[in-house]
């Protein structure tokens, strides 16, 4: 996790710098630093401390928790991370009825291109949040059991050789997990501890595919 971390803090270093029309040397100059510091930084091969972070954000002219790892228990970190989902996934807020909402719309020109089945899978995905959400504000559900619900989804792969693929039911009452596996001995004991965690699960068992001669 670590090192996603690192990598996406020197690829929003570099995508500054670029966009400040700066070279790593113009950079580093204007830090204080060495070339070979921001080069680093920009692959990933180190991280820079808080400090020096902020120094560069200072001299890129961006905030420094727009280049900062996500840290949702800092506010401003937070709303930093919810320009990212905007971006990425074209989720923003609006105010109705004089209350802050969001709300899924095309994303933004300049947000780049994504697969359009990220974009619906994470749309259901919210959506099945929302819906899990309104049963707890009705009492459906205890805070624990939606507790549970939340850091329970999705479900880890059990074995990495195996393929996996979560889709949701949204009309169903609660959450539909399917799970792609190959039979083997394991598939109904997987079966089983799934339905234990979401009642409405449902296990498809994926062929095996005949080997070419």
């Amino acid at each position: 996790m670590g090192e996603k971390f690192t990598s996406r803090v020197g690829f929003l270093i570099r995508n500054f710098r670029i966009a400040a029309e700066m070279t790593q040397k113009e950079l580093a100059d204007k830090c204080g630093l060495n070339e070979s510091t921001i080069r680093n930084y920009e692959l990933g091969n180190r991280y820079p401390d808080e400090t020096t972070l902020l120094n560069i954000a200072n001299n890129l002219g961006v905030s420094f928790y727009a280049l900062s790892d996500p840290d949702v228990a800092n506010i401003f970190s937070a709303l930093h991370v919810l320009f990212d989902i905007e971006w990425a996934y074209g989720l923003h807020p609006t105010i109705k009825d004089g209350e802050v909402c969001f709300k899924f719309e095309e994303r933004l020109p300049s947000a780049g291109p994504r697969p359009q089945k990220d974009l619906d899978n994470f749309k259901k995905m919210v959506e099945y949040w929302a819906l899990l959400r309104d049963k707890l504000a009705d009492d459906k559900i205890t805070e624990t059991e939606y507790y549970l619900k939340e850091i329970k989804f999705p479900m880890n792969p059990i074995d990495s050789d195996k393929e996996y693929t979560v889709s949701l039911n949204l009309d169903a009452d609660d959450q539909l997990l399917v799970q792609n596996l190959n039979e083997d001995e394991k598939a109904g004991e997987t079966a089983e501890l799934l339905k234990d965690l979401f009642p409405d699960f449902s296990y498809v068992k994926r062929k095996r595919k005949t080997k070419k001669e």
